[in-house]
């Protein structure tokens, strides 16, 4: 689905999931100021799954296209044990996911309360995956190796989300270059199609943004071009190929350092929301 046509429908949908919601107070949570906002941990912890499945695609194209998020969200602190389905259906830790939406809320300016980056930083490197916590470490090769793989993307995406997005790094940050590398590292021992979809679109479009060398660019920009069909929810790879290729030629030309923001001015030069 082209990405930008995904976010359009998403925004279209909003009403219908306002009223949705509006049914059910157990989703609702009351700010400091007396406000009502909806409750991120429980929204993604309801079941309903047509509700879930907005918010996830609410955070996650914030981060792709780098618009507003649709929903003021609040983060009560409520870190109950994840449910191993969310990520079964949705492909990313619920954990995860919550930091990132946290980072959306912060680049996006909101009034609740949110952790600060070394928490959120904090969360993301000391989150351990249920396979880690097994006895026997999974058989090189194996599915539950490559979801390993894919989990430890995700992670390196939101170091790299933290860092720029947040701190303010440009990707020179040796701690930004240290994630890309290992995203590289992590897509290449990835092989089934089927899970490697859950990773590969979000951290290879993250690798590009900060990605300096030039075999590391056109390994992105072939990868990207070959995201497309029907299986890929709001993402198109051509697309997002079109956005880096104006920031890499553009303030990245020649390697160069770019920020965050460098990259949604390139998407914005592309395709104006």
């Amino acid at each position: 689905m082209n990405g930008i046509f995904g976010y359009l429908v998403l925004r279209d949908a909003l009403p219908k999931f306002l009223s949705l919601v509006a049914t059910d107070s157990n989703l609702l949570i009351e700010q400091h100021n007396g406000g009502m906002v909806i409750s991120f941990h429980r929204i993604i912890n309801t079941h309903r799954y047509e509700l879930t499945k907005f918010a996830v695609h609410d955070v996650l194209t914030v981060l792709l296209l780098g618009v507003p998020l649709l929903v003021e969200y609040g983060y009560d602190g409520d870190h109950e044990p994840e449910n191993p389905m969310f990520e079964w259906i949705h492909g990313i830790p619920a954990t995860f996911l919550e930091v990132m939406a946290q980072i959306n809320s912060r680049r996006t300016g909101s009034r609740v309360r949110l952790d600060d980056w070394q928490t959120l930083e904090e969360r993301v490197l000391f989150w351990k995956s249920r396979y880690a916590m097994l006895n026997d470490a999974p058989v090189p090769g194996s599915d539950d190796a490559e979801r390993v793989a894919v989990q430890e993307g995700w992670r390196h995406l939101l170091l790299i989300y933290i860092y720029m997005g947040v701190c303010g790094a440009s990707s020179d940050d040796p701690r930004v270059q240290g994630s890309v590398s290992r995203i590289f590292q992590l897509a290449s021992s990835v092989r089934s199609s089927q899970i490697g979809m859950h990773m590969l679109p979000q951290c290879v479009v993250q690798a590009g943004i900060a990605a300096r060398m030039e075999k590391h660019r056109v390994a992105v920009y072939q990868k990207l071009m070959s995201f497309t069909g029907p299986r890929l929810w709001l993402f198109d790879g051509p697309q997002y190929s079109q956005f880096l290729y104006h920031l890499w030629r553009g303030v990245g030309e020649g390697g160069r350092a770019v920020t965050w923001d460098d990259y949604v001015r390139s998407r914005q030069a592309i395709i104006s929301i």
